[in-house]
């Protein structure tokens, strides 16, 4: 976790997380506030188990690596030939020739996700969870492990677990918040400028 990529990345991706999820307003704090404490409450304390139950905080959490990867260029030179497809064209890339990918193409996609452009903090949850595979924020489908055969970040995971614990944490203790910020190369940088505090724990 002290490395540089999980530093660079956690570093990005959290004020992303709160960005959008502060943009949703109120009402969605709201919930998330409700789903967390009635959990916990249930649980008797942050648990894997609590955390698999919170439908809302897994939803929003991947709702913002879809609308916003934070690290959305990837660069490769392929390793033989290959035939990489859209929807409706195919396009012949040659071994060592250099392939660029630009994740919100895929992951703003209007032919899989409707009002792609929306953060809709619901979109994953129920059968909404069938478009996780379509989610590729870490570098390939949120349904598959990364392994030595792709090039999939290994921490996947456990970056998905920190930005579930992060809002958890968070809204244990506030009820809502309103903030500020400025976009820049390197992520969002978020400035809080109110907290409410939990009216319930």
């Amino acid at each position: 976790m002290a490395g540089f990529n999980a530093y660079g990345g956690l570093k990005n991706q959290l004020p992303i997380l709160m960005k959008w999820i502060g943009l949703a307003g109120e009402s969605l704090h709201k919930e998330l506030a409700e789903e967390i404490r009635t959990m916990v409450k249930e649980a008797g304390g942050v648990t894997l188990n609590a955390l698999e139950k919170m439908t809302l905080v897994k939803s929003v959490t991947y709702e913002a690596m879809r609308i916003e990867p934070a690290v959305p260029y990837q660069y490769a030179k392929a390793r033989e030939d290959l035939v990489v497809q859209s929807h409706d064209a195919s396009f012949e890339i040659k071994k060592g020739e250099m392939i660029f990918g630009y994740q919100p193409f895929a992951t703003k996609d209007p032919q899989i996700f409707e009002d792609p452009e929306e953060f809709v903090a619901r979109r994953f949850v129920g059968e909404g969870e069938n478009l996780l595979k379509y989610v590729l924020w870490s570098n390939g489908p949120e349904t598959e492990e990364s392994s030595p055969e792709n090039k999939q970040c290994p921490g996947k995971n456990l970056v998905v677990l920190l930005c579930r614990l992060f809002l958890v944490e968070f809204f244990s203790h506030y009820d809502t918040f309103e903030f500020e910020y400025k976009t820049s190369v390197l992520g969002p940088t978020i400035t809080i400028k109110s907290l409410t505090k939990a009216s319930t724990i």
